[in-house]
């Protein structure tokens, strides 16, 4: 069985150092690349042509959403996650119109986001809970 390939786009290297821990501790995934910024986790993404990129929504250059989009139109087979502090109503909708395929909560991350990586891989859709009640 091949490992879940994926790529991480956030701001924040601690949170990339982590998040790199955490996945590659896993026997059936694995991180392929890293970026800082939208605009590179775009061009990574094209390059690298991972199963799915976790996708952080406040950056510079490029916001996750943008990104999103990006991705999703070049490379229609790679599913976005989106992973954020961001728990207000306001964001799920756009992120779910940017065609990411899931959302997490940083603050979940810990119980979550691994499922949800596993989820999306499969071509199904991840929401934590609170936000399947606002659907």
């Amino acid at each position: 069985m091949s490992k879940i390939r994926v790529l991480l786009v956030d701001d924040h290297m601690v949170v990339r150092v982590g998040l790199t821990a955490l996945i590659n501790a896993e026997p059936d995934m694995e991180v392929v690349g890293e970026a800082s910024n939208g605009a590179e986790g775009v061009a990574v993404t094209v390059a690298q042509r991972p199963d799915v990129v976790v996708m952080d929504i406040s950056m510079p250059v490029m916001d996750g959403l943008e990104a999103t989009r990006r991705i999703r139109q070049e490379c229609v087979t790679v599913q976005v996650l989106i992973l954020t502090v961001h728990a207000q109503e306001k964001y799920l909708f756009p992120v779910l119109k940017a065609g990411a395929a899931g959302y997490v909560l940083k603050s979940t991350v810990d119980t979550e986001l691994l499922d949800a990586i596993r989820t999306v891989a499969r071509g199904e859709a991840f929401l934590y809970p609170s936000a399947t009640r606002l659907l």
